[in-house]
């Protein structure tokens, strides 16, 4: 399905960009739907797209030995996941599975990289929000981390 500017400006993650960003975006962009327990990636999967939940709830955690799953937060509306696809190598660090229905935008990560190194200021826009997405990841996997040893 197709993404429009006008949809990407309903999205808090976006707040930072002009129009004339939001039409680049859009222009590498589609919308995904997922059914509750689609598993969207798994961790270690390399990655193309870099999503920002539209609608819906999200699980991300990380697989540990024996195929045991620990849940490290809730994707929320507005959220980016998936920020792998844009660093190297390029593989996912957590596993995202739908607990309800779930509308995504996924932008296509090379080309994202690509406009990131033409254009300094979308470049410096990007990178500002997935250092957000980063610094929010690495709490909630400290604090669930710490959970778990208490257990």
């Amino acid at each position: 399905m197709k993404v429009t500017s006008a949809d990407l400006r309903k999205i808090s993650f976006f707040d930072r960009f002009n129009s004339e960003q939001l039409e680049t975006i859009a222009a590498m962009s589609s919308i995904k739907e997922f059914k509750v327990k689609d598993i969207i990636f798994e961790q270690y999967d390399e990655l193309s797209e870099v999503y920002i939940l539209m609608e819906g709830t999200l699980s991300l955690g990380i697989s540990l030995a024996r195929e045991k799953r620990i849940h490290l937060g809730t994707v929320e509306q507005g959220q980016m996941f998936s920020w792998s696809a844009v660093i190297p190598p390029y593989i996912s660090t957590a596993w995202v599975m739908a607990v309800t229905p779930a509308k995504v935008v996924a932008i296509n990560s090379k080309k994202l990289n690509e406009e990131i190194e033409r254009d300094c200021d979308f470049g410096l826009k990007a990178l500002w929000e997935i250092a957000i997405t980063l610094s929010h990841r690495l709490s909630d996997t400290r604090f669930q981390l710490m959970n778990q040893l208490m257990l």
